[in-house]
């Protein structure tokens, strides 16, 4: 380390105990409704001097330290109590909050208590089915322990959901997929920028999709940032999106405006223009020409016809790429999709504050979603 690390390992030792180590939130997207079924939470330290820090630039402080398996702790606690909080404050308001989603390292896979700890937090917490979920990397399923499977079933019949983080980077097959229990895959941003225009990775993403939903998984699309990858992810089967066109990570105070349904933190989206049409293909007859922004007993609130700025979202897309979504694809969800010819008229904006309207009077959306089993329930 240098002098300058060095000198950070106090503060980060303090930053468990002062406030400056924190969660930021994520929502993902579901394409064919606009609702937010999912959120992922993201470690920051607000250190005094250098400001707002993501996981690449402490988490090598923390390793000389041998505190990474605190602060992996610190998230995981942290979250579990987060989701509490938000199913607390949605009691008896007809609002289901999204499933929180925290990254779990193969270290702490690899431990034997891993499972003990995991089944205190959520009964300790009287967490109900469903809300959150456990996601880990793609080297991780590459090199999962011969146990993997088993401890994966045990969490989902926990009330757990367990999915993949980062999938495309190649570490492993497309085949993999077929071989764990998984609720939801992420794919790589890098991926799909590499892939998503040239038909052969046109076709290796189809052969993700099929696999992934045959097994009943919800995917997202990772780190989307411009409209035009927007438009062509929203093109396929994929079923969610997240990334700095939509959203970056918020605090945890914007995070529970969008998780309760009760507005959403203005100064973060823009109107959308012609940004949304080639998802504009996937919603149902009889739903406005923009996605809807409704609460409902399966999805929470919506963003609407509105994007998050992505000028105003470019420092916390660094971070999330930096650092370390829940229900499920039935068939119902999928029967009416279809891949157009070619991009349908650009759909006309929203004006945002009526469907901040909609959100706060519980206007019916349509998730498609299915629940499949206790871990699987939609949040």
């Amino acid at each position: 380390m240098t002098a300058l690390d060095i000198g950070l390992v106090p503060a980060l030792y303090a930053s468990f105990d002062d406030g400056t180590l924190r969660l930021h939130y994520q929502p993902d997207v579901d394409l064919r409704s606009g609702s937010v079924p999912g959120m992922r939470a993201y470690p920051r330290w607000a250190h005094p001097e250098l400001g707002l820090l993501g996981p690449a630039d402490f988490m090598p402080v923390a390793a000389a330290a041998g505190l990474v398996g605190q602060v992996h702790q610190w998230v995981l606690r942290m979250a579990v109590t987060e989701a509490r909080t938000w199913h607390r404050m949605a009691a008896g308001t007809g609002v289901r909050p999204p499933r929180l989603w925290v990254r779990v390292d193969s270290a702490q896979l690899g431990r034997p208590d891993f499972f003990d700890e995991i089944e205190r937090l959520v009964l300790g917490r009287s967490l109900p089915p469903g809300a959150i979920g456990l996601q880990f990397t793609e080297n991780t399923l590459a090199f999962a322990p011969p146990g993997l499977p088993h401890l994966l079933g045990r969490l989902r019949a926990l009330g757990v959901a367990v999915g993949v983080d980062s999938f495309g980077t190649w570490s492993a097959s497309v085949a993999t997929l077929d071989k764990l229990p998984l609720d939801l895959v992420r794919i790589d941003g890098r991926f799909l920028r590499a892939t998503i225009r040239d038909l052969e990775g046109q076709a290796v993403f189809a052969s993700m999709l099929q696999i992934a939903h045959r097994r009943r998984m919800v995917v997202v699309a990772e780190d989307v940032d411009t409209a035009a990858l927007a438009a062509a992810v929203g093109r396929t089967e994929c079923d969610r999106v997240c990334g700095p066109l939509f959203c970056p990570p918020v605090p945890v105070e914007d995070a529970r405006m969008i998780a309760l349904g009760r507005g959403r933190p203005d100064r973060w989206y823009k109107p959308w223009t012609d940004s949304w049409e080639g998802v504009g293909t996937r919603r149902p007859t009889g739903e406005p020409s923009n996605p809807s922004s409704s609460a409902s007993s399966a999805d929470s609130a919506g963003f609407g016809s509105s994007a998050y700025s992505a000028s105003s979202a470019s420092s916390g897309n660094a971070a999330n790429r930096a650092g370390p979504g829940s229900g499920h694809a039935g068939a119902a969800g999928r029967a009416g999709r279809r891949t157009p010819a070619g991009p349908p008229p650009a759909a006309p904006p929203r004006d945002p504050a009526r469907a901040c309207q909609d959100s706060q009077n519980g206007r019916p959306g349509s998730s498609g979603r299915g629940d499949r089993s206790r871990a699987a329930t939609a949040g």
